[in-house]
């Protein structure tokens, strides 16, 4: 069992952070319809092809010009308009290919025209630089043994054919779109480039001449001429030690040779001079010079790594405007940059081991060069550059700044790692998510490439300052029992204790005791003990927010804390998360009875519904115009009541609507359950009874999955009756007018949700763009299901006191098209500053709320100054369609979705909420902070939501987590001196 947990704790982390999620490509999903794939035979075919001759080839083949495959010969394309000889595809590989899984790729096969245009196939690009990346990290992988399939592959074909490709996008002005940068340049980086042509001509001939001459060297040849690697070297040489006619010692040793110096790492200066010789362009040559003779300076090394990174960052801007370079020119600048990241990457590195005594400021320092070399990577956006250069300016012109000033700088610096995994993700996510049913490598992919990239130098830099500081100000890690220096960023603060785990295995159930290690949190996730997270998606996600209501921690972790708490998976575990951030991960046990105990009144969450406000005798359905703040809780829930309060105030804001109230459900139920058996009501009531009764926890989740599969099938299949078509026919006539063709979201609103303790965030059903009145009454009837599906139960009723008791309204809200939507809390999250909102918005319809990776933003009240937190890198955006439902397309990845005009719209849509829409008070008295979901079309601002912003009174009220945020003696009002080196202990 824990040999099977590791494999799956490596495959989920790939040793750092990987998406844990399969994402579908949208081709792939047409292709496959709605079967579902067996992931056990397609990684049985691929492991097969690895150890076939012929790998994923059947034969070996012509393929003409002319369109024309042809037998192996002499010439045989020469009246076909000529061609290039390769292995074909096998059955079994154009059967993955159809499915969506473009494996074996032949170069000289792809059509670069395929990756330009108005509307290029990206997808092809990613997955034929992943299958790059699995040939170098998995032995050859599917064409491990067809390397040596002589003519399959021919390694000059493929390396003509990478440069046309790399040419092609050059040369297409989109391709310049600074959201592209980072693939093209990893596209330059993966695909195969010819190197020293002099020395490969050589080694081609060389192998060839021994082909002749020693039979048994035949295999090897082929192989060196097909797909040549750095251990072609040692091959040579082993093949001479075992294998090998002693006359040809000589030739053997002087092949070997040839490849030990085509492969070996060429230093920065030789390479550059190598592309500046290639180039006939005297400002070309120039700019190489320049970076030559940086790259010779024997001085400051830091300096030095700043120059080579600010370099980086010209050659980027350079390329991503109209430039008088030809296509071969931007092409070797691309190479020249990649040269320079290697050299920052050993200077970096470097640095560490040569200089510990250096100064914060100096550290500080490199930093600044580090992130200047990500952003000429492309891994950090032009906002993220200026965000990040701006706090590292501001925090050294501090010169000694107060210790929390310091802390909460460098936590802010600490958000780059992040950044750069998500810049990565967005081309990659949905590729290595889809190629995980093929190989668990395909999660290596981006943490090896953010390994082999200057964030390794700068994650080292960054943890002893984190360390420092957070010792400074009093912030801890213990973890079982040992602190740990580790950029940990907490999420939601809580107490639980819980058994630590994996995510469950397909088919298997969360345990309500869990303490997950996760991805990311997803919107499905059903309540649980606490949640680790490798990723950060939106923390204002419906399911961040419910978690943050209910008091369940959650962080965000690094490969510091990972490495500690991978050998604890199944173990039962205390996880405290404070609220300004130290956390605790310790073994459960007696020592920890005590505590829980103290918090064990503030920690009992009980629902109820407010019966006294309750009219289920109200059965007509009411344009959203007419309901009002005080209709919450009496005839429909807080969705529809707040949004038609703001309705009044703002109706070119909120769209049309037409609301069913709980009556219309309640009166549903008086049916009955089937012929001559009970109302459906009264059968409910006497199920949630017998429930209570059962003792055996197993008995009673088996039996309450059991009532609530039957009453939800009920409730979907049971007919409301013409009397209610008629009435939603003439109610949705009167609101949106007779046509048929009006697209509505359908939306459940209940009694029990929005509370003081209890906000219910994306617990029901929300059905997107629905249209037609037959799938209009479909979708109410699902949504009326909705709040008895198994996670609603989990997070609601089985804390209500009177489970039956709830009761969905439904709201029809006019689509709304939005071109980025998201969600506006008024206040800091973080923090619970007033003075601050927090954004979060992504592209596309129904942007935020569902975990995606959205861009999140905190906005100063006053002043309207914006604090950059996360750019938006989903890969995907939902879109409506025009006939009803919705999409996902790709998203655009532009780093910054709303414009200043945006921002100030919801700035000044905030100050109005606190005049016009008195929110509930807490345990303290004091307003709420109110959550508002909204979208955005050309400019114009769309509101769907409004509702308090609920926090769990239990994290704040805690003992134990009060105590953890206790400062130190002696540490208030502490100064920094920047000027001094690190501490490497406690103050």
């Amino acid at each position: 069992m824990f040999q099977a947990n590791m494999r799956r704790f490596v495959m989920m982390t790939g040793m750092v952070m990987v998406l844990f999620i399969p994402v579908f490509p949208l081709h792939t999903a047409l292709a496959l319809g709605a079967e579902e794939l067996d992931a056990a035979a397609l990684k049985n075919t691929v492991d097969r092809f690895k150890l076939e001759a012929r790998g994923p080839f059947r034969r070996i083949r012509w393929f003409c010009n002319d369109g024309s495959i042809l037998p192996t010969g002499e010439y045989v394309c020469r009246e076909h308009g000529g061609g290039r000889q390769h292995g074909q595809w096998s059955k079994q590989t154009l059967a993955l290919r159809a499915q969506g899984y473009l494996v074996a790729n032949v170069l000289a096969a792809v059509k670069p025209a395929d990756f330009t245009g108005a509307t290029p196939n990206l997808d092809e690009l990613k997955q034929i630089l992943l299958e790059r990346y699995l040939i170098g990290a998995d032995d050859g992988w599917v064409f491990r043994r067809a390397r040596f399939y002589r003519g399959a592959l021919q390694s000059e074909d493929e390396q003509v054919a990478a440069t046309k490709i790399l040419l092609a996008l050059l040369a297409d002005p989109a391709w310049r779109a600074p959201e592209r940068f980072l693939l093209l340049r990893e596209a330059v980086r993966m695909l195969p480039l010819p190197g020293d042509s002099k020395l490969a001509s050589k080694v081609r001939q060389a192998s060839s001449d021994l082909g002749e001459k020693d039979a048994g060297f035949h295999t090897l040849r082929v192989k060196i001429h097909g797909m040549p690697d750095e251990l072609d070297a040692a091959r040579v040489r082993a093949y001479a030690r075992d294998s090998g006619s002693p006359s040809l010692a000589t030739s053997y040793e002087q092949l070997a040779r040839m490849l030990d110096a085509l492969y070996a790492p060429d230093t920065g200066i030789a390479r550059l001079k190598q592309l500046a010789a290639d180039s006939r362009n005297r400002d070309f040559k120039r700019q190489i010079g320049e970076a030559t003779e940086l790259l010779g300076r024997g001085d400051d090394p830091a300096e030095t790594m700043t120059l080579i990174a600010s370099r980086m960052q010209s050659w980027r801007r350079l390329l991503q405007n109209r430039n008088t370079y030809s296509v071969e020119d931007r092409l070797r600048l691309l190479q020249a940059s990649l040269v320079l990241e290697q050299e920052v990457f050993v200077r970096g590195n470097r640095l560490l081991e040569s200089s510990p005594q250096d100064s914060r400021a100096s550290r500080l320092v490199w930093l600044r060069a580090l992130g200047a070399a990500l952003n000429g990577a492309g891994m950090l956006s032009g906002r993220q550059w200026l965000a990040f250069h701006h706090e590292v300016d501001r925090l050294l012109a501090s010169g000694s700044p107060a210790a929390s000033e310091y802390y909460a700088a460098l936590s802010y610096l600490a958000r780059i790692p992040q950044w750069a995994q998500r810049s990565l993700e967005f081309h990659f996510s949905a590729i290595v998510g889809r190629w995980s049913v093929l190989t668990p490598l395909a999660g290596h992919m981006v943490p090896e490439r953010l390994r082999n990239s200057p964030l390794l130098p700068y994650s080292r830099v960054l943890d002893q300052l984190v360390a420092d500081a957070g010792r400074l100000v009093g912030i801890r890690h213990r973890v079982f029992g040992r602190e740990i220096d580790s950029n940990v960023r907490a999420l939601n603060p809580g107490l639980k204790r819980g058994v630590l785990l994996l995510p469950p295995a397909k088919g298997e159930y969360f345990r309500p005791d869990g303490i997950y290690i996760l991805a990311s949190t997803t919107q499905d996730l059903p309540p649980v003990a606490g949640i680790i997270t490798l990723g950060e998606g939106s923390s204002l996600s419906h399911v961040q927010l419910l978690a943050r209501n209910m008091g369940i921690p959650n962080l965000l972790a690094d490969d510091g804390l990972l490495r500690v708490v991978r050998d604890h998976i199944g173990e039962r575990v205390v996880l405290a998360v404070s609220r300004r951030g130290s956390v605790e991960i310790d073994k459960d046990g007696p020592q920890w009875d005590g505590v829980f105990g103290s918090d064990t009144a503030a920690d009992q969450i009980n629902i109820d519904a407010d019966m006294t406000r309750l009219n289920l005798n109200d059965h007509a359905m009411y344009a959203l115009r007419r309901i009002r703040a005080e209709d919450s809780g009496r005839i429909v829930g807080p969705k529809a009541a707040n949004l038609g309060e703001l309705r009044s105030h703002y109706p070119k804001m909120v769209p049309p609507g037409l609301v069913i109230p709980f009556g219309v459900f309640r009166r549903y139920l008086e049916q009955p359950l089937f012929a001559g058996g009970p109302a459906v009501f009264d059968w409910m009531r006497s199920e949630y009874a017998h429930l209570d009764n059962i003792t055996d926890k197993l008995m009673r989740q088996r039996e309450t999955s059991a009532f609530l599969a039957r009453l939800r099938a009920w409730i979907i299949t049971s007919d409301p009756g013409a009397r209610f078509r008629q009435q939603l026919r003439f109610g949705f006539g009167s609101v949106f007018g007779k046509g048929d063709n009006v697209g509505v979201f359908v939306r459940s609103d209940t009694n029990v949700e929005d509370l003081p303790g209890f906000n219910g965030a994306g617990l029901n059903l929300t059905l997107p763009n629905v249209v037609g009145m037959d799938a209009i009454v479909d979708a109410i009837k699902q949504v009326w299901a909705s709040p008895f599906s198994e996670r609603a139960y989990a997070w609601r009723q089985s804390h209500m006191i009177h489970p039956e008791h709830v009761y969905p309204a439904v709201m029809l809200l006019q689509s709304f098209a939005s071109e980025k939507s998201g969600v506006l809390v008024t206040e800091d999250v973080d923090t619970g500053d007033r003075n601050w909102l927090s954004v979060a918005v992504s592209e596309g319809v129904g942007g935020a709320v569902a975990g995606q990776a959205a861009e999140e933003i905190r906005v100063e009240r006053a002043t309207g100054r914006v604090r950059l937190l996360a750019q938006a890198s989903a890969p995907w955006r939902v879109k409506l369609l025009e006939n009803g439902g919705v999409e996902k397309v790709a998203a655009s990845g532009r780093e910054q979705l709303l414009t200043a005009a945006e921002t100030e719209q919801l700035r000044e849509l905030s100050a109005d909420v606190v005049r016009y829409f008195p929110l509930p008070r807490d345990e303290a008295g004091a307003p709420m902070a109110a959550d508002i979901e909204f979208g955005f079309r050309h400019g114009h601002l769309a509101l769907f939501q409004l509702r308090p912003f609920i926090e769990s009174p239990r994290a704040r009220q805690s003992e134990a987590l009060i105590a953890m945020d206790r400062q130190l003696p002696g540490v208030a009002g502490i100064k920094v001196d920047l000027g001094q080196a690190p501490q490497a202990g406690a103050p």
